[in-house]
């Protein structure tokens, strides 16, 4: 499966956000890697309830709402991690960018060459599938969450609602567990039955057809149980390893 870089583009100028979109889709292209791309018209729009959920956001420095720099401090403040981009007419704006961690800096006009050469750049900051830290993204009314699958313990579905139990939350949303089946690390997870997802991380015990998985008791469906018990076994071993 190709990495999914999730990228933000942070542009007043409807041309230039769509000359950067263009430039973006290619190179992603070019090296093989998938991008979910998001649009903001100004800083306003992405930092009123910014989530941790992007990768990358490229930010145009002079918007009529919003500037690039105030931007970049209000994301900094609540994401230490994302790679911050700037985008602007004056090269001067570089040494401000230290201040946030900024990786990189495009000057406009941009061109083909030049953004291929900042892309393998960003490619290499970017952790390798590897390496990287899964993540399931979720859609819930008008927010996206981004949450570890190393945190999350199992998944139920509950009539037209799926839960999601992590660390010490839940979240619920209106989904299937069919299509969150195939977002998951296939080696950790496991559906037990027509209702349950489990990381097979957080099993603690099995007795018969039940199992407790962070404390809550579960039940594996008979046509399940052999081949739950070969993955949780494969799981067990690999982790010994």
């Amino acid at each position: 499966m190709k990495q999914t870089i999730h990228i933000a583009i942070v542009e007043d100028q409807l041309q230039e956000q769509k000359k950067l979109n263009n430039y973006i889709v290619n190179a992603a292209k070019e090296h093989g890697v998938s991008v979910s791309l998001h649009y903001f018209n100004d800083g306003l729009g992405i930092t009123s309830d910014y989530q941790r959920q992007y990768d990358v956001i490229y930010l145009d420095v002079e918007m009529a709402i919003m500037d690039g720099m105030t931007t970049a401090k209000k994301i900094r403040e609540v994401d230490p991690d994302v790679l911050i981009v700037f985008v602007t007419n004056h090269s001067q704006v570089a040494i401000q960018g230290y201040s946030v961690d900024a990786i990189d800096f495009l000057l406009k006009p941009l061109t083909a060459f030049v953004f291929e050469e900042h892309f393998k750049k960003i490619l290499r900051k970017l952790p390798s599938d590897a390496e990287q830290e899964q993540f399931l993204y979720i859609k819930n009314k008008n927010k996206t969450y981004k949450i570890p699958q190393s945190e999350i313990t199992y998944i139920e579905s509950e009539g037209h609602s799926i839960h999601i139990h992590y660390g010490e939350q839940i979240l619920t949303t209106t989904t299937t567990l069919k299509k969150l089946e195939s977002s998951l690390d296939g080696h950790s997870f496991f559906r037990c039955n027509s209702g349950f997802i489990v990381n097979l991380a957080y099993v603690e015990q099995t007795q018969g057809n039940l199992i407790t998985v962070a404390g809550d008791t579960i039940p594996v469906s008979r046509p399940r149980k052999k081949d739950f018990m070969k993955a949780l076994t494969e799981y067990i071993g690999d982790t010994l390893l």
